[in-house]
């Protein structure tokens, strides 16, 4: 079976991206690379990797108005939820049948970032929030 190494997204500002995925989940700095125009941090994620990638024309604007969809179970769902709106970002949250807390709000670069209370690869059932 495969697992899971590095999931990238592109970003406008490399240190922003990086500070606020510090600041919200606690990820830590990995790694660094460069290649041609392209900078890139890996930060740790417990599982894998996050990849922010910079680079020139990147991300641009995507045709359907969304970037991307990446989720995280935390362990501190309360704690995340109250940080993400005394910054005044809009958080949209749902309970599933089974009573896991799904909640969502977008970063810097308009990537929707959910996160779930109990570990959501087990589940087999959609979540449904809209975006």
């Amino acid at each position: 079976m495969a697992v899971l190494d590095h999931i990238g997204l592109y970003v406008e500002d490399l240190e922003k991206s990086q500070i606020f995925y510090g600041g919200f989940f606690g990820f830590r700095e990995h790694s660094r690379l460069s290649v041609g125009q392209s900078k890139m941090v890996f930060l740790n994620i417990g599982y894998g990797l996050l990849e922010l990638i910079q680079r020139p024309g990147a991300p641009g604007e995507p045709s359907s108005g969304k970037r991307s969809d990446v989720a995280f179970h935390v362990d501190n769902f309360d704690e995340i939820k109250s940080r993400i709106e005394g910054t005044g970002l809009e958080f949209l949250e749902k309970s599933l049948e089974d009573g896991t807390r799904v909640g969502g709000f977008k970063d810097p670069d308009g990537h929707y970032i959910e996160i779930v209370d109990r570990p959501f690869f087990q589940k087999t059932i959609s979540h449904g929030i809209k975006r």
